[in-house]
């Protein structure tokens, strides 16, 4: 009889984990759980506490220029845009190790283009921020931010395959 309501605890408590993880129809209780994941992140991610820290001193930064509300729209998407790519990230990550724990090649593929999409993210705001705040605190011409964007956007790849090509290949062989 004990084990029997052992039992019937045990499923209980199951049922009321998997309600709360399978989220809620109530707003608040949504929003909590959206919070939660965010915390959750920031607590886990170094990175992702230094974006936050960084675009945290863009954005106010950019509240002492005289930034039109086109740029501080650029400004504002740019830093957002870098920390949604490190949330993704995290979530890819925690997602493979949850069912992956061990090392496995493919895993490590997906791990690094899922770095890689925040690296990318990351370069572009970097042009985001040096054609704004260039243009108000230099007053630079679009020239070198364009020569700046065709670097990163040619150049950088290009000097990625050829450095990573070997690396890539070994990979690719260990996968077989």
């Amino acid at each position: 009889m004990e084990q029997h309501s052992r039992k019937k605890s045990i499923n209980q408590e199951s049922k009321e984990n998997i309600k709360e993880q399978l989220g809620s129809n109530n707003l608040k209780e949504s929003f909590s759980h959206a919070v939660d994941g965010i915390v959750f992140s920031i607590l886990q991610e170094r990175n992702l506490r230094i974006h936050f820290l960084i675009g945290f001193l863009v954005l106010l930064f950019s509240l002492f220029l005289p930034i039109d509300k086109n740029d501080f729209i650029w400004i504002f998407f740019a830093v957002f845009f870098v920390i949604l790519s490190e949330l993704i990230n995290t979530l890819i990550e925690n997602f493979l190790d949850l069912f992956i724990p061990e090392y496995h090649p493919i895993v490590k593929i997906i791990k690094d283009i899922s770095s890689g999409v925040v690296l990318w993210s990351s370069m572009f705001s970097v042009i985001v921020g040096v054609a704004v705040f260039g243009t108000y605190l230099f007053s630079w011409n679009i020239l070198p931010i364009k020569i700046l964007g065709f670097i990163f956007l040619s150049i950088f790849p290009f000097i990625t395959i050829i450095w990573g090509y070997k690396k890539w290949k070994n990979l690719i062989n260990d996968k077989r």
